[in-house]
């Protein structure tokens, strides 16, 4: 289960070290790889091989006129690359996804159970942020919820 929040600087060649707790969780699932997508915020998401095949099989069930499951199947599912982690616990992360997300020098990698993400720092404290000041209906929102 991948949980916690880790900082970690991406290089000039696009190449971001996944933290060790998360290529513990990858490893004991016998991956060496992620599959790497636009997420719905401007972030990206990390799914292991297992997750993806999961997220997929979702996607395949969705309609193919509705405008929101189109825009999800285009924007997370058409922009997915696999991103096989090097020796030293890195994946190199392509340049359309590093755009999108605006990944410059540190980012944030943020575990959410089943799968990750990976924030721009700076994106990433101005969401949380803006979060904030919204508790009152975030805290609504989770109690119908049930949590």
């Amino acid at each position: 289960m991948f949980t916690g929040h880790c900082t970690n600087s991406i290089n000039n060649k696009g190449r971001l070290s996944i933290p060790a707790r998360f290529r513990e969780v990858l490893e004991s699932g016998g991956g060496d790889h992620l599959v790497v997508a636009k997420g719905l915020d401007r972030c990206l998401t990390a799914y292991s091989p297992d997750e993806w095949e999961s997220v997929k099989e979702k996607a395949v069930r969705l309609s193919n006129v509705k405008k929101a499951t189109v825009f999800y199947k285009r924007h997370v599912i058409g922009s997915a690359e696999e991103c096989v982690l090097d020796a030293q616990g890195r994946i190199l992360i392509p340049s359309n996804l590093r755009e999108y997300a605006g990944l410059h020098k540190k980012c944030q990698c943020v575990g959410l159970t089943s799968r990750f993400e990976i924030w721009d720092q700076e994106t990433y404290d101005n969401e949380m942020m803006e979060a904030f000041n919204g508790t009152e209906d975030v805290r609504e929102d989770l109690a119908e919820q049930g949590l």
